[in-house]
């Protein structure tokens, strides 16, 4: 019977994190900080120290989960500036930025991007929306390109000949001017085509982390 109890009480507070999670329209501390004390509250009238493990574990878990969210988008983001890439270089270097249209964008890639996905755009109005504007193409791409330049220092630099190759994989699929396929590129470098998708994976998650910084790795 104690059992049964502790595994209501369990649920009951896992539900109401959850919700307070969803609702709540701020920011993760000030969830959090709402979720916990919500537990809390709950646990208080079943049993104070049950109440108060139960709501812990409910915030953790909810925490990753939103964690993990975040870092999927981004790391779909950073798929979707790789396979747009050429188009947004392109228009970047043939883009005419006027003084008047820089002082009105005081935002980073970060913001940007963030201030996109939370709007909910597809792949395709992700990449228009960033082309309508010559100078958030700049922002972003001055700094998509900076971090690929870094990403291929460091894979050059790196002992390991998978690095290499995860490297030579994403310029040729996506940054050089000429496209080459993956049958192309699994021909060139000896490796067959589930290979060639794993290492643009590999890379893309590393540029998440680039692109991102310590938002990027948010969820690790």
């Amino acid at each position: 019977m104690g059992a049964k109890k502790g595994e209501d009480l369990t649920t009951i507070i896992q539900t109401a994190v959850t919700a307070a999670f969803e609702v709540a329209n701020k920011n993760i501390e000030e969830k959090l900080s709402k979720a916990v004390e919500l537990g809390t509250k709950i646990g208080a009238a079943v049993g104070a120290e049950v109440g108060a493990k139960a709501a812990v574990k409910a915030v953790e878990r909810e925490k990753k989960k939103m964690r993990d969210k975040q870092y999927d988008r981004r790391y779909h983001n950073t798929k979707l500036l790789l396979r747009n890439y050429r188009q947004l270089n392109e228009h970047f270097k043939n883009a005419i930025f006027e003084i008047e249209q820089a002082e009105e964008y005081d935002e980073s890639f970060y913001d940007i991007m963030e201030i996109m996905s939370d709007r909910g755009y597809d792949d395709d109005l992700y990449v228009k929306s960033i082309k309508e504007s010559s100078v958030r193409t700049k922002i972003i791409m001055t700094h998509v390109n900076r971090m690929l330049d870094i990403y291929g220092v460091m894979c050059e630099r790196s002992n390991r000949a998978d690095d290499k190759r995860h490297y030579r994989i994403l310029k040729a699929m996506y940054l050089d001017d000429t496209p080459v396929t993956a049958t192309e590129v699994a021909n060139r470098e000896g490796v067959d085509k589930r290979t060639v998708y794993r290492d643009i994976d590999a890379a893309a998650a590393c540029l998440t982390t680039l692109f991102y910084g310590v938002n990027g790795i948010d969820n690790l």
